[in-house]
């Protein structure tokens, strides 16, 4: 039974990815952003590397009998990202600072 609900869950997440890529790729043409042939380059490599992505994760669940994997994961990468993007705010900061740039609001627009 748990089976049946691994693979319902695997499903619906993986649509989920694929309807939200698609239509952020649909905006982006209704747009006029040019640059298609190496949108499809990066679709594939994304294709191939979720595929891969996904049967580690199960040979992994499967293996060590724990879903807690998953959430380790995808805490580390928040994790990760949380620290690089405040990193590279704070070199753009110093940046504009040192180089004497105006670093008030700019406009929205």
């Amino acid at each position: 039974m748990t089976f049946f609900f691994k693979q319902i869950t695997a499903a619906t997440c993986s649509f989920m990815v694929f309807f939200s890529s698609t239509m952020s790729a649909v905006q982006y043409l209704f747009l006029g952003m040019e640059h298609v042939n190496t949108a499809l380059i990066f679709a594939i490599v994304c294709l191939i590397a979720s595929l891969i992505g996904l049967v580690v994760v199960q040979r992994a669940i499967e293996h060590h009998g724990r879903a807690s994997l998953i959430v380790f994961s995808v805490g580390i990468v928040m994790a990760l990202s949380t620290v690089l993007i405040t990193s590279f705010g704070a070199v753009d900061v110093w940046r504009d600072y040192t180089s004497g740039k105006y670093m008030g609001f700019k406009p929205p627009c």
